[in-house]
């Protein structure tokens, strides 16, 4: 089918209002005209209740759905596409001087011309001449052969991609794993510092206990020797004061050096082989 032809049948499938391709297409029931469904719409409900092609009574229930026209105004685009892709292709072909198909390659000038340049044109005489399919058809393969070896290049800087990303997935997994090394060493670490805090802190309580307990005794003791130096009287301050100077002596016999506690060292040790970075 010519350009022209396609060009013929594509004006049927034009909106009559619009004039451009149909959408949503529908068709009146008395001309049999297409147009587009929201341009008959807008001229029956802002215009007149009629045809506006061939002005017979027209409702908008009455249109004929055409679903069939968007495929027909598809396969048009395709074919015009065509013609005009082969019409340039032939276009593109065609000699400059005569108007006519590039068929023949000079071999001597390295050039494209048709058969009037080669026969008639007075420029190519005595030289030598070969089809320009055959021409075309070699140049083909060349090009197809270094395609082939881009291809091939592509592929092999493809694999050299992928095997970059497999390192860097390597690297990556293996400083992961560095990372878990570490945080376990370090939990560690801190698991001995609590056992050293707390043998620590055990200690230091057990000499906080005993300290206080001396504490609270003297305190106790201090309380009841100021409450009979208040209450007793004289006579009765003489008769237990034997008492109370064998209470002092007892707590004197207990000499300071006994409650010194040697100081626990704030210090924390690190146990040799564990916890070194490698």
């Amino acid at each position: 089918m010519d350009e022209q032809s396609v060009e013929s049948i594509a004006e049927v499938f034009r909106c009559f209002i619009c004039m451009e391709k149909l959408r949503d297409a529908r068709l009146c029931p008395h001309c049999s005209k297409l147009c587009c469904f929201s341009c008959i719409r807008r001229w029956l409900t802002e215009q007149r209740a009629q045809c506006p092609h061939c002005r017979a009574p027209l409702q908008i229930r009455e249109l004929v759905n055409c679903r069939w026209a968007e495929e027909v105004t598809q396969q048009l685009d395709t074919l015009q596409l065509c013609s005009l892709t082969k019409h340039e292709e032939n276009e593109k072909d065609k000699c400059e001087n005569h108007h006519e198909k590039l068929s023949v390659f000079c071999w001597t000038c390295k050039k494209c011309i048709c058969h009037q340049c080669a026969l008639w044109g007075g420029m190519h005489g005595g030289h030598t001449f070969k089809p320009l399919a055959e021409i075309y058809e070699q140049h083909v393969t060349k090009v197809n052969e270094e395609v082939a070896k881009l291809r091939r290049r592509l592929m092999e800087l493809i694999s050299l991609v992928q095997e970059v990303e497999r390192n860097v997935e390597a690297v990556r997994n293996a400083k992961d794993e560095r990372v878990r090394e570490i945080r376990n060493a370090v939990e560690m670490m801190i698991a001995r510092l609590d056992t050293q805090l707390k043998n620590k802190l055990i200690t230091l309580m057990g000499q906080k206990t005993s300290l206080t307990q001396e504490t609270e005794l003297l305190e106790s003791l201090l309380q009841e020797v100021e409450h009979q130096l208040r209450s007793c009287s004289k006579s009765e301050l003489i008769s237990k004061s034997s008492e109370i100077l064998m209470m002092f002596q007892q707590v004197h016999r207990k000499p300071m050096a006994s409650f010194v506690t040697t100081p626990v060292p704030p210090d924390f040790t690190r146990e040799e082989g564990r916890g070194r970075e490698r």
